[in-house]
């Protein structure tokens, strides 16, 4: 095959869009990077200059201008020679022959496409393409607000683990799954009796509001709610005996006087 010419706009459209670079930024790159080089020779040659003798006792004004003649007959040396590689590539290397880039050239991302589709078909793909990516921008938001919430409820938890740090002590629990079991079942347990103790304080409340409502009537306290008020000091852990006393003599009392007054009926009768 004959080296091409002169490469033409198709030609370097084709291979750009086939590397996803144009072809002379291949070049750029090769001659900056030999650029750096030199450019850090230069700079080495200066500084070996400035610290070896016979030349520490040369000015430093003389070795900047001597290094940067040897420069810039350097840079002249590379860009002389890189032009002529430059066009060398660009004509023989990346380079395809027009009779084979006019209609005989396929890349990969070009195989079965269907030219023959009308533009009706064309426009319900493209809707349908649209309605995809509004679809996957959607999920995206919403991906994202669920990471802000998982953030935040690590942060959460990291707080919750700093509180229960102490349980990591472990070594006098055992057996552990037991341990675990029975704490479940008593949590129930203190569930249960808390709700029993929810119910029995709006009774209670609503006996307070009949009592102040029937002002001198004397109502008497019956043996189940004495043992509710002790089942409720017992759970509450308060022990307030002298309450329960007080309960209890009440109780007692009325029974006695309730006693006193069948036996007089008995007498009078």
């Amino acid at each position: 095959m004959a080296p091409v010419s002169q490469p033409t706009a198709s030609t370097t459209a084709l291979l750009t869009e086939h590397f996803e670079y144009p072809p002379i930024a291949l070049l750029d790159d090769i001659i900056n990077a030999v650029n750096n080089i030199l450019y850090k020779c230069t700079s080495a040659i200066e500084a070996f200059l400035q610290t070896q003798p016979p030349c520490a006792n040369i000015p430093d004004e003389e070795i900047e201008v001597g290094t940067a003649k040897l420069e810039t007959l350097l840079e002249g040396a590379v860009d002389r020679n890189f032009d002529r590689f430059e066009l060398y590539v660009l004509r023989n290397v990346l380079a395809v022959p027009d009779d084979v880039a006019d209609g005989w050239m396929r890349l990969s991302h070009h195989r079965n496409i269907d030219y023959s589709a009308s533009h009706e078909h064309l426009d319900i793909r493209l809707l349908n393409l649209r309605k995809t990516l509004q679809a996957s921008y959607h999920v995206n938001e919403k991906l994202r607000d669920e990471t802000r919430h998982n953030r935040q409820l690590i942060s959460l938890l990291k707080k919750y683990q700093a509180t229960l740090s102490f349980l990591q002590n472990t070594s006098g629990i055992a057996p552990m799954d037991e341990t675990v079991r029975f704490l479940v079942s008593q949590a129930a347990e203190i569930q249960r009796k808390f709700g029993n103790l929810l119910r029995l304080e709006s009774s209670s409340a609503l006996l307070v509001r009949h009592s102040s409502g029937t002002s001198g009537i004397d109502v008497k306290i019956s043996e189940r709610e004495v043992y509710i008020e002790k089942m409720t000091a017992m759970i509450l852990g308060t022990k307030d005996r002298e309450n329960m006393i007080d309960i209890d003599a009440e109780r007692k009392s009325g029974a006695d006087v309730e006693n006193s007054k069948r036996a007089a009926d008995i007498v009078s009768n």
